[in-house]
């Protein structure tokens, strides 16, 4: 199995790291997509890559960092990727959920971004919530020169298409198990099976108990009553995905390897 986006390095999971490891050993998740989210995790994020085999990185300035971006951090991201020819980018992209976002701004550090991903040839993971026409927009008139991941989509059904035609991957959260979410779940039904992806997005994006069969052992509930989510959890990912399109788990781990190939190999077209 492949997680194609979560933070390992997230100070949440920090005392849980070699269980984690171990269990998803045993469970046999074979790959880690870390995704860093600007300078102040990026160190930590390749620190993972160097220790664990299994974690791939990936770095880039998240849209909640906008704002807080250091002096030279574009030129420092473009050195960290040169030094690290396997490393993907992400997480990056468009936000207009958080308060008092510059969506201007937002649009300006996407774009520079985009470009270096293109430049090098890197796989883009891509954030993006009340977003979505304004980012078809941009990949429309700024078309990636590379592969690019909608990571946990929440976006309109009625734009996968439309994604799907610029090149997109999506991927789905064990967030979306929750009955409450049943109608972004749905959309994926729309996605075409050669652009699936799965992911965890630990430690947010939890699934709901009655599919999370781990737990962290040190975690704590956060002031807004939300359980720190284990990357064992995607286990749970790939038997829902599994049971909704027909298929059985083996077909499945072989259709989302696939993909995931793909998409790691459009990122570095020659």
């Amino acid at each position: 199995m492949i997680d194609c986006h979560l933070h390992l390095q997230d100070p949440r999971l920090a005392g849980d790291l070699e269980e984690i490891l171990a269990t998803a050993r045993s469970i046999g998740i074979g790959r880690f997509i870390v995704n860093g989210t600007g300078p102040h995790d990026w160190e930590a994020v390749s620190q993972l890559a160097a220790r664990y085999p299994e974690v791939t990185p990936s770095f880039g300035l998240h849209p909640w960092q906008v704002g807080k971006e250091p002096e030279g951090w574009l030129a420092d991201l473009e050195a960290r990727l040169l030094g690290d020819p396997g490393a993907g980018v992400g997480e990056i992209g468009l936000d207009r959920w958080i308060e008092g976002h510059d969506l201007n701004r937002q649009t300006g550090v996407f774009l520079s971004q985009l470009e270096l991903a293109g430049r090098l040839q890197r796989p883009l993971s891509i954030h993006c919530l009340r977003a979505w026409g304004h980012l078809a927009g941009i990949l429309t008139e700024h078309p990636p020169g590379s592969g690019f991941l909608l990571h946990s989509y929440g976006g309109p059904a009625e734009m996968v298409e439309r994604f799907v035609e610029l090149g997109a991957y999506f991927s789905i959260s064990g967030y979306f198990l929750q009955a409450s979410k049943s109608e972004k779940l749905a959309v994926f039904d729309r996605v075409p099976q050669d652009r699936l992806l799965l992911e965890t997005d630990a430690p947010d994006m939890t699934p709901p108990p009655e599919r999370r069969p781990y737990r962290l052992a040190s975690a704590r509930t956060d002031a807004a009553g939300k359980v720190p989510n284990h990357p064992g959890n995607l286990i749970a990912v790939y038997d829902a995905v599994a049971e909704r399109r027909g298929m059985s788990r083996d077909d499945l781990e072989r259709l989302i390897t696939r993909n995931f190939e793909a998409w790691w190999r459009a990122g570095r077209q020659t």
